[in-house]
């Protein structure tokens, strides 16, 4: 069976950003289970025009009209499994407005430092599970699944008091939250050389997997961020340690992160069997 490409358009067509400016890209496209969000910045809903504010105000318009575009698609916020945020600074904060629209077993996430366009503080793209309506009779099923380490040390996500999830298994993926070099020992920053840093970051990330049944033979997508792109060799120098053959897909850029990390990954991978 050949599963079914839908591209979804809001509403409300000033929201359409695409559209208006005539670029080439949709605002979401369900395809199977889920719905892939482009990344949304803050727009006016009754004239279309971007929206310049603080980085509050920012968020909530922006995770206002992701909730409306996700229900286009018959699908809500309740049913993200990952988001990614663009911030324009680190050092300013959304997650007081985050947690308006995501109060409980948040989706996995991460979060990095850029320049955006448009003068835009913020924007955010997502992964949701669709609904059954027209398209996938089998995404109503498909059970949504907070996962936790096995260590709680390494629950950055809980001892932080952050408003995301470490990972969310749903169907046959796992989506893990961007992960950065903690002690398995204490839960504080290894922030030491880049190597160790990688390296401690892809052990957490291998206990995360395996905590969930999975492990990093099952990854299939990764992303990394380094805080400086002059690292990118070691980095691949470290990458050999831990994937020496037939290693998973990946894209690596260099951000602002937080916490003084000079490294943070997040990926995706085949889940093993479910968890209890």
């Amino acid at each position: 069976m050949t599963l079914p490409r839908q591209v979804i358009r809001p509403g409300n067509p000033s929201l359409d950003a695409s559209r208006r400016a005539n670029l080439p890209f949709s605002p979401a496209v369900r395809g199977g289970d889920f719905v892939f969000l482009s990344g949304i910045a803050a727009i006016d809903p009754a004239t279309g025009e971007p929206v310049h504010g603080t980085v509050a105000a920012e968020t909530r318009q922006i995770l206002r009209r992701l909730d409306q575009l996700l229900q286009a698609a018959g699908s809500s916020l309740a049913n993200v499994v990952k988001v990614n945020v663009l911030i324009y600074s680190m050092l300013d904060n959304m997650n007081s407005v985050y947690r308006e629209f995501f109060p409980t077993d948040s989706p996995a996430r991460t979060v990095c430092g850029a320049k955006l366009i448009g003068g835009h503080k913020v924007e955010i793209e997502c992964v949701a599970l669709a609904s059954a309506t027209g398209l996938h009779p089998s995404a109503d099923r498909l059970p949504r699944n907070v996962i936790q380490p096995a260590n709680p040390k390494l629950n950055v996500s809980r001892n932080a008091n952050l408003p995301h999830s470490p990972g969310i298994w749903t169907g046959d993926y796992i989506f893990l939250s961007g992960m950065g070099p903690v002690d398995p020992l204490t839960g504080g920053r290894n922030l030491g050389p880049i190597a160790e840093q990688i390296r401690q970051t892809l052990r957490n990330m291998a206990h995360m997997l395996e905590s969930a049944g999975s492990g990093l033979d099952r990854i299939v997508k990764m992303t990394v961020v380094l805080a400086d792109a002059g690292d990118y060799d070691e980095m691949n120098r470290v990458w050999r340690e831990f994937f020496p053959m037939d290693p998973p897909a990946r894209t690596t850029c260099a951000l602002q992160l937080s916490n003084g990390n000079g490294v943070e990954i997040e990926c995706i991978a085949l889940a093993g069997k479910r968890p209890s």
